[in-house]
């Protein structure tokens, strides 16, 4: 009995203890250390005197760059980014702030040239209906040195890494020299059309061929490449997203590997000479080879999948005869009986299967129909292409008949070869299909 009142008088002190005779288990209250948090977030932004040079990958797209500035007081953002040639010389406004969520939140809360790499609408930038280029405006603080401070995209998971501008750099974006840098870069790459870095393996010395896509598309563009035959006659190939930086460009996402070298940056090694350099910072010049380093027809499964020939009525690379042959397939399947309009084609290939589908894209008004034209192929060392043709599958036995002018008489019989061709105005390299028989009959598309 004794030791039951014993317990009872435990238990009856215990209970009447007060919340404050015990200790936190930290110094302070979450919320005040959240609002600390907060507070310490807005004071590294606001107090860099010469703004941010940041860089931002998005999950679906390609990496970009910006120079950012933040005024505490009234919560405003300056902002130079590279998306568009505008937004490299143009400065934009607007708003910002520092909140609490799963630790110190970013967001942008007005449009900026951040938001239009999030917007749903494809007219904006080219992204995917409703997702964009898959990137964000709201960003959870990670951590802070002396000189930067990172964040991760709340929903897509992107690093946003943001370092110290020096005055001089300042200087250089207000007045117009991002444009510059970037035209100065493009420009090389337009120039060395097959450039490449001299690599080491083994006792060997390797050429790495370099490629820009410096277009804003979702699927290949604002991305480098990679890629170079190996010693033992393999194709090797690596792509990373890139930003343009002031001296060059910044490759996204701790670098590109390639053949165990992590490659991080492209910069000016003097006012003609541009370098690649590792993350050990090691330089390799960058050179051009006369010719091109590989052919299209070995990097099918390996760089690239997918040549897409673009709706159009006449595009760079297409001959005069296949542009009178697709607008006499385009005018028969108008004519016919349901009254369909020739969109885009894409021309995929499964190289372990030895296929090429030709997938047309088919539209009865507002409603998009897709038809498949199959086929097999063989490809001799010289990578000269025979096709042959399966069985038309779903809508595109509809249009046969109407497709005959490119496929029956071309496609079907023809040997190809496949190679390069350079868009004029917007430098992207197209894949292009020609005929060897018939070398009138040329037709590009980009790559995928």
């Amino acid at each position: 009995m004794k030791r039951l009142l014993y317990l009872f008088m435990v238990l009856l002190a215990f209970a009447s203890c007060k919340k404050s005779s015990f200790e936190l288990a930290f110094d302070e209250l979450p919320e005040v250390r959240m609002q600390k948090a907060i507070a310490e977030v807005n004071t590294i932004l606001t107090t860099a005197p010469n703004g941010w040079i940041a860089t931002l990958p998005t999950q679906a797209g390609g990496g970009y760059g910006f120079y950012i500035s933040f005024d505490g007081p009234t919560q405003v953002v300056k902002m130079y980014g590279d998306a568009t040639t505008a937004a490299s010389t143009t400065v934009g406004t607007s708003t910002f702030r520092v909140k609490a969520n799963a630790g110190a939140e970013l967001i942008f809360d007005t449009y900026n040239t951040i938001s239009l790499l999030d917007d749903p609408n494809p007219a904006s930038f080219g992204g995917v209906t409703g997702s964009g280029h898959k990137s964000d405006v709201e960003f959870i603080y990670d951590h802070s040195t002396p000189d930067s401070i990172i964040f991760t995209g709340k929903k897509y998971r992107q690093p946003f890494r943001l370092v110290k501008a020096t005055a001089a750099q300042k200087a250089v974006y207000e007045a117009g020299g991002y444009k510059t840098a970037i035209d100065k870069f493009k420009s090389f790459f337009a120039t060395n059309t097959n450039a490449y870095v001299d690599i080491l393996s083994g006792n060997a010395t390797l050429k790495a061929g370099i490629g820009f896509d410096f277009t804003t598309s979702v699927g290949s563009g604002k991305r480098v490449n990679f890629s170079g035959i190996l010693a033992d006659g393999s194709i090797a190939s690596s792509t990373g997203k890139f930003a343009f930086s002031l001296d060059g460009a910044s490759v996204l996402s701790g670098g590109v590997l390639y053949q165990g070298i992590t490659f991080v940056k492209f910069a000016w090694k003097d006012a003609t000479t541009l370098a690649a350099y590792d993350a050990a910072g090691k330089e390799y010049i960058i050179k051009n080879s006369p010719t091109p380093l590989l052919p299209l027809h070995l990097l099918l499964g390996v760089k690239f999948s997918s040549i897409v020939a673009p709706f159009a009525t006449t595009y760079p690379g297409w001959s005069a005869d296949f542009q009178a042959r697709r607008a006499s397939a385009a005018a028969a399947m108008l004519a016919g009986p349901y009254g369909l309009r020739l969109d885009k084609m894409t021309f995929a290939f499964v190289v372990l299967n030895k296929k090429m589908t030709l997938t047309t894209d088919i539209y009865q008004g507002a409603s998009r129909f897709l038809g498949d034209f199959p086929f097999t192929y063989t490809k001799n060392d010289a990578g000269v292409f025979k096709f042959t043709a399966g069985t038309p599958t779903g809508n595109a036995g509809l249009i046969v008949a109407n497709m005959a002018p490119l496929t029956t008489q071309r496609l079907n019989v023809d040997t190809f070869t496949l190679g390069y061709f350079t868009h004029p105005t917007t430098g992207e390299t197209l894949g292009q299909f020609i005929s060897v028989e018939h070398p009138d009959f040329t037709f590009t598309g980009s790559l995928l």
